[in-house]
């Protein structure tokens, strides 16, 4: 078990993806956040096909031991090539396709496994995503992240309490359900109250005009609904 996995099931999570291309912008937006409170900082998809190891690295650097650093990879193939580095960098969770076979599953499972860190199912694009969640958690997988990705978000008018039934679903499973796709740090709690441990934020905050002051209000959300 590493700490993202540890921390999810002590507490719910706040999540702050880091979804642009600009390292001087990442960087700065990663230290408001991690300053204020978030327990993870993404180093998203973008940042990591611009910038690679290098920005994880950084970001991990940082943030330091203030926040979990997850990198978002993706990954659909070739896992030992391109989540070795990663955690080598600093990541101390990656993500893992969930349209992928299971081979690929298991391989990345052994990875992390071997390297102290986490292993995270992105179900973007998947169709029945309970279904495959708890198939593919037969395999040793233990965090699910259900997500609504920004085309879709912009496409079809959808965001991720699309998906609220299906948190609640998956969470009484005993999986760790991670949910992202839209979420605003005032309604973060929402998530939560239906089973959500982990609330990934991207734009809301990183587009912020204050990111400090966005994470602070999406925390404030959780831990509200937390203590309910």
């Amino acid at each position: 078990m590493g700490k993202l996995l540890e921390l999810a099931r002590s507490r719910p999570l706040l999540q702050v993806a880091i979804d642009l291309t600009s390292i001087g912008r990442a960087m700065a937006v990663a230290l408001e956040a991690s300053r204020a409170g978030a327990h993870v900082i993404e180093v998203g998809t973008p940042l990591i096909k611009v910038w690679g190891a290098a920005a994880v690295e950084a970001v991990s650097q940082g943030v330091g031991e203030r926040s979990v650093v997850l990198a978002d990879t993706k990954t659909a193939d070739a896992a030992r090539v391109e989540l070795e580095p990663l955690i080598r960098a600093g990541a101390s969770a990656v993500t893992v396709l969930g349209l992928c076979s299971p081979e690929i599953i298991e391989e990345a499972l052994s990875i992390a496994s071997e390297m102290g860190a986490d292993l995270v199912v992105d179900l973007i694009h998947v169709d029945n995503p309970v279904d495959r969640a708890l198939k593919l958690a037969e395999l040793g997988a233990r965090v699910f992240e259900l997500h609504v990705g920004v085309d879709v978000q912009k496409r079809r008018g959808l965001d991720a309490r699309a998906l609220l039934s299906e948190v609640e679903e998956l969470s009484r499973s005993g999986i760790v359900v991670a949910v992202a796709g839209g979420i605003k740090p005032s309604n973060a709690g929402e998530f939560v109250a239906r089973g959500a441990r982990i609330v990934v934020i991207g734009g809301a905050i990183y587009r912020a005009e204050n990111p400090f002051e966005a994470t602070r209000r999406a925390l404030e959300s959780i831990e509200a609904a937390a203590s309910r």
